[in-house]
């Protein structure tokens, strides 16, 4: 009896297992590095928005120091010229915040860099700017709140449970 045509049909069957095989090994191995450059490319900006929270945090307290000294001797802190470089760069500040929040994949985030973002404008555009008790609360809390919201999703990305 004749098993030749056996061996070269079972042959045909270990060869296209073996290429099925390799092949599904491949896709794996490309959707991992998919997900790897995804998650690189998250953290990333929320490494550079968390930056920004921090900047506009500073140019905020700067302008509340500088508007304590003002109001002390009875003056509008936005009319002297150091009041002016201070309101432009919590504005410069706020900008960059939204340039960097451009770029953010997590919804939470997203909302909360924006709510950070409105309550920025009342601390540094009035002349009681940073001095009414609501705005202050709003604008620090919002800033907490994002900077939570970050870390929540960067313990998220890494594989870290999320806990209250």
């Amino acid at each position: 009896m004749d098993t030749s045509w056996q061996v070269g049909d079972g042959e045909l069957f270990r060869n296209r297992w073996t290429a099925r095989n390799v092949q599904d090994v491949r896709d794996a191995e490309r959707q991992q590095v998919a997900r790897l450059e995804r998650v690189a490319f998250e953290r990333d900006g929320l490494r550079a928005v968390h930056t920004a929270i921090h900047d506009l945090l500073s140019r905020v307290n700067a302008i509340a120091i500088h508007l304590a000294k003002a109001e002390a001797v009875g003056l509008d802190w936005r009319e002297s010229v150091e009041g002016q470089e201070l309101k432009a760069a919590a504005m410069h500040a706020t900008v960059r915040c939204s340039h960097e929040s451009a770029l953010l994949l997590h919804p939470a985030v997203i909302e909360a860099v924006e709510r950070l973002i409105t309550a920025a404008y009342p601390m540094y555009w009035t002349r009681a700017s940073g001095s009414d008790p609501s705005h202050c609360r709003e604008f620090f809390e919002a800033g907490q709140a994002a900077t939570r919201a970050i870390a929540a999703r960067l313990r998220e990305l890494y594989g870290f449970a999320t806990g209250g």
